[in-house]
């Protein structure tokens, strides 16, 4: 169980929201796979289900201001969002159910297992990536002019966004971690999308595939609202902290952006399994 709220923990959860809340909107993916390692270690006797509902409430509120600061930008690609929302919101909800049949042992072990694996590979492929993607030359065309009258003109393969949602919906809500994580590297990767637009578009379905999973967990605890109380302190900073990601996200190059990933996930990942072994 959670102990009481102190202040010294307050500080401690809104100065992780604030830091997390920054890289998370930067690079696209929600803030989820620094959060959920860092309450394993503040709460160690904490169950998988608790630390996944933290951190999800947190990443939630973290795509909802970052997605309002790249709306202003006109940065998203709302129609491949709302595409990639219509597959991963099921998704999530089956993953939260699945969170709650696992044990904390298990449940470090695979997640820094999962890490791990997705650090290689996105490793692999980011030093590869050309520093400009040529866009796909099949899929529904885009035209997308954002606030600086920049032009971005591609094509999505929406089936494919649509079937990698699956993945990205039940990982993000089993581990706690959104699914940017997955989302941002499939649509720069296999979709093509410029890395502006992978970044910002990311949000809408964090968002919702998150609040789809928080939901049943809420519904399962409702009138335990210890977790959602430390969830909310950590979203509060994760508010702040997105439009700062906002403004860092456009300096930021999709190779970049990969080998940044790939670099958090490592480190993350072997931690996480020194520490169920």
């Amino acid at each position: 169980m959670l102990p009481d709220l102190t202040v010294a923990q307050a500080l401690v959860l809104l100065a992780l929201g604030v830091s997390m809340g920054t890289f998370g909107a930067m690079v696209g993916i929600g803030g989820g796979i620094l959060i959920v390692p860092a309450l394993l270690v503040l709460f160690p006797d904490v169950e998988p289900s608790v630390i996944t509902s933290m951190s999800l409430t947190a990443v939630i509120l973290n795509a909802l201001s970052a997605t309002v600061g790249y709306r202003h930008r006109h940065w998203q690609d709302t129609r491949t969002g709302f595409v990639i929302v219509a597959t991963a919101v099921p998704a999530a909800i089956a993953g939260a159910f699945l969170t709650r049949t696992v044990d904390r042992g298990g449940f470090e072990l695979v997640f820094g297992i999962a890490l791990v694996l997705g650090a290689v590979y996105l490793a692999k492929r980011g030093r590869n990536l050309p520093s400009v993607t040529e866009p796909s030359e099949r899929g529904t065309p885009r035209h997308i002019v954002d606030s600086d009258g920049n032009t971005y003109d591609y094509r999505v393969r929406e089936r494919l966004a649509a079937s990698m949602a699956l993945g990205s919906g039940l990982v993000a809500a089993f581990f706690g971690i959104g699914g940017g994580i997955i989302n941002v590297p499939v649509m720069m990767l296999m979709l093509r999308m410029p890395a502006k637009m992978s970044i910002a578009t990311s949000q809408l379905p964090l968002m919702f595939s998150s609040m789809a999973a928080v939901s049943v967990h809420l519904a399962i605890t409702f009138g335990e609202w210890t977790p959602w109380v430390f969830g909310l302190v950590i979203g509060a900073g994760t508010l702040s902290g997105a439009q700062i990601g906002v403004r860092l996200a456009g300096r930021a190059s999709g190779r970049g952006v990969l080998m940044l990933i790939a670099a958090i996930l490592l480190v993350s990942g072997v931690r996480q399994i020194l520490n169920a072994l």
